[in-house]
């Protein structure tokens, strides 16, 4: 499995300075960062997508809120959360809600780069769980409106991407169902972690019966060695 795609940051900052230092730096590194100017931005901008790591500044108004609501959140929970702080007397409070690093600001640009370098291996391990496999599954969903057909497009061992008929509702509980190319049924429960207007959904999955993760485990480390030998998988059709 390759999992050296560009790593993908959001900087939640209004300060001109930061930002420039963060985005040479993420350059110098070969990241990409986004940009949210508040903590409300932020909130917006995480609750629909996948990414690595966050840097916030700490000035930002409810910059603590923003930290507890990413680790109690859905998509992004194991992101790495990089605190620029003003003074070290504030690391207590913004280690204990739920930051890994802590950087001193004035911030530079090499040092935003070894803070990254520093985190890589927690990052990288972060991606190896939830890389994605593109997929062509049939998976049965049941949630407060019922049951539907759906069609799923990539597998992690975290969650999977469908396309459905019916829209699933934003961080709504789903029931999962489907079936592995060797036959193996895997079921649980998951929460609908991003959606969008093109009829695809993210779920998480929370909970999976049984046997089942030891099964999807085997399943993707299959899918990782085809992949390996530049053989590629058949999915079951529905």
């Amino acid at each position: 499995m390759t999992t050296s795609a560009t790593l993908e940051f959001v900087l939640v900052s209004s300060d001109y300075a930061m930002v420039t230092a963060v985005s040479r730096g993420m350059k110098k590194y070969g990241a990409k960062v986004s940009l949210s100017p508040s903590a409300d931005a932020a909130r917006e901008s995480l609750s629909r997508r996948k990414i690595d790591g966050v840097f916030i500044d700490m000035e930002v108004s409810d910059a603590l809120g923003l930290i507890a609501a990413i680790r109690k959140g859905t998509s992004n929970s194991k992101a790495a959360i990089f605190a620029c702080v003003r003074s070290s007397k504030e690391s207590t409070a913004t280690l204990s809600a739920g930051a890994n690093f802590l950087l001193l600001k004035p911030l530079t640009e090499e040092s935003v780069a070894l803070h990254i370098t520093i985190a890589r291996d927690l990052l990288e391990r972060e991606r190896r769980r939830y890389f994605r496999h593109a997929v062509s599954l049939p998976v049965s969903l049941r949630d407060s409106d019922g049951e539907q057909r759906a069609r799923m497009t990539n597998l992690s061992e975290g969650g999977m991407a469908v396309r459905t008929s019916r829209p699933l509702k934003y961080s709504s509980v789903v029931e999962f169902e489907f079936e592995l190319s060797f036959g193996v049924t895997v079921s649980g429960k998951g929460q609908v972690a991003w959606t969008n207007k093109e009829g695809l959904a993210g779920i998480f999955m929370q909970m999976i019966h049984g046997k089942g993760r030891e099964l999807l485990e085997a399943w993707l480390v299959s899918r990782e060695q085809l992949a390996a030998t530049g053989v590629t998988a058949e999915s079951p059709s529905s």
